[in-house]
This record gives structure tokens, C-alpha cells and sequence, in this order.
């Protein structure tokens, strides 16, 4: 399968490409302003474009099964001119005409968990997923709650993604309560995890359907 990686240099994408490339032909997203701080940048599979740019992206979107978003951005990063607006739902807009430009079936989106609630973040979170929902194409949405980078492991041009000390025995707690779908939607989810679910809905499609982490755990076990 040949899939469009958006956001394959930052913390989601540096997991995911390595363990997609196993099985899958990839064609990885790297904003210009990107291009140096990332190996990727130099990586012959690498399209190189700014979102916003609709020709270069329909081009290099052509030919794809499937467009994956793991575009976002933080609010450390708005000082640096990013916003909601232009890094997360321009970004979700403007990779969902080009799919449907370029005739690509699937669209996989990382949204998060609690999209559509209070404060900014989840309503852009939740604005986002209905750009894809409505868009006509073959559509998942993924929610996890906070992620967490491998220590190990690569690090995305936005750093690494920490984990909350004493999370799992808070969580473990929760669970033998009696809570364990709500403790697995929260709790904080390794990006391999996480990774590994978008490789199986990949595989095995779960089109129109919206994926907290009690699935998501299953399906990236």
C-alpha cells in the first residue's frame, strides 16, 4: 500500500515511519522550514512542500491508497507564528482536497481524546475531524489521550512526548476499581502503540468509525 505521511518528522511520524516502511511504500511530508532539523529531509521518499501549497500536494498525494494526518502543532510553537487555524484545521482542509483532487479512498486522521470539548484545543481538535468526516472519503478517526515517546527512540523536530510520573499506577488504581474502558481511554499511550493501531486499521479497515483507547490498546497490542 502506498501511503501519504503527513507530519512523518514530528513525534507520531518519527515512530510511525519505521515501522510502516515494513510493509508499506511511503511517501513523507516534510515542511520546508523542516528540512534540515530532520533526517527525513534528506530521505529520497521525502515531498517536501508546505501544505498550503495545493499543486505540489495533490501531485505528491497522487497514486497514494491512503493520506494519513499526523500534522499539529503546540501552543510553544505559536510565538513562532503557528495558530489552530493554520497548522491544524488548514493543514486537515488542505490534505482532504487534495486527496479527493488526487482520487485517494482513505483518509486516517490523529485527532485526540475529548475532541469537541472545553477550551480551544479540543474544538480545533474537533473541527478537524469533521473536515474528514464530511469529506466523503473513506474515513478513521483516531483519539488518544496524552502520548508518549519511546525513551530510545527517534525524536521528532517538536521533541519528544514525556510521560506522567506515577501514571501507571494511577491508572492501574482506576482499573481495579471497576473502570477499566474509562482508564484506557485516558491513560497516556506509547506512540508504538499507537502506531501499530493505525498499521492494523491499515490492514483490516474500520471505516466511519471513531477510535478511543480502549481500541486503540487492543489493536495495538
Amino acid at each position: 500500500m502506498r501511503l501519504f505521511v503527513a507530519g512523518a518528522t514530528g513525534a507520531t511520524g518519527s515512530v510511525f515511519v519505521p515501522l510502516a516502511e515494513k510493509e508499506h511504500d511511503l511517501v513523507l511530508h516534510v515542511r520546508p522550514q523542516s528540512r534540515e532539523k530532520s533526517p527525513l529531509g534528506r530521505d529520497p521518499r521525502a515531498a517536501v512542500l508546505d501544505l498550503s501549497d495545493e499543486a505540489a500536494l495533490t501531485k505528491a498525494v497522487a497514486g497514494c491508497d491512503a493520506v494519513l494526518s499526523f500534522v499539529g502543532t503546540m501552543k510553544k510553537r505559536f510565538a513562532a507564528g503557528d495558530t489552530y487555524e493554520s497548522s491544524d484545521v488548514g493543514s486537515t482542509t488542505a490534505l482532504v482536497n487534495a486527496a479527493k483532487a488526487a482520487s485517494v479512498p482513505r483518509f486516517l486522521l490523529l485527532s485526540s481524546y475529548g475532541a469537541g470539548g472545553s477550551g480551544a484545543y479540543l474544538k480545533m481538535k474537533e473541527r478537524c475531524e469533521h473536515i474528514v468526516r464530511d469529506s466523503g472519503l473513506r474515513w478513521t478517526v483516531f483519539r488518544p489521550s496524552m502520548l508518549v515517546s519511546p525513551k530510545d527512540g527517534p525524536e521528532g523536530t517538536h521533541g519528544k512526548r514525556p510521560n506522567i510520573a506515577g501514571a501507571g499506577y494511577l491508572f492501574g488504581a482506576i482499573k481495579a476499581l471497576g473502570f477499566r474502558g474509562w482508564a484506557d481511554d485516558t491513560r497516556p499511550i506509547p506512540l508504538e502503540v499507537l502506531c501499530r493501531a493505525f498499521l492494523a486499521v491499515l490492514r483490516e479497515p474500520r471505516d466511519g468509525e471513531v477510535l478511543t483507547g480502549r481500541e486503540l490498546w487492543k489493536l495495538g497490542a
